[in-house]
């Protein structure tokens, strides 16, 4: 049995990659972009994934801080977070 948080965790990675794979046309739900993509790869910004989740913006950056570098590559600018790639 998964617990209440190993739920929410799995759904915001879901939820991630769902957003990752509709901002970049064309990659047909590969991990990166296909080479030569440039700078046409979409990140996605924290807000965008509360919205979809509906959950807390405070709770998505604590997920997003703790998925940095596990999960996903993600900048971090002031306060606001956004995933810029994903982690295999």
């Amino acid at each position: 049995m998964t617990s209440d948080l190993e739920a929410t965790t799995d759904d915001l990675y879901d939820t991630i990659r769902e957003l990752w794979n509709e901002a970049q046309p064309g990659t047909s739900g590969e991990l990166a972009p296909p080479a030569g993509f440039g700078q046409a790869v979409a990140s996605i910004p924290d807000t965008a994934v509360a919205e979809r989740t509906g959950l807390d913006l405070a709770a998505v950056r604590e997920f997003l801080d703790n998925a940095d570098g596990v999960k996903f590559v993600v900048d971090r600018s002031d306060e606001t977070r956004t995933v810029t790639a994903l982690i295999a």
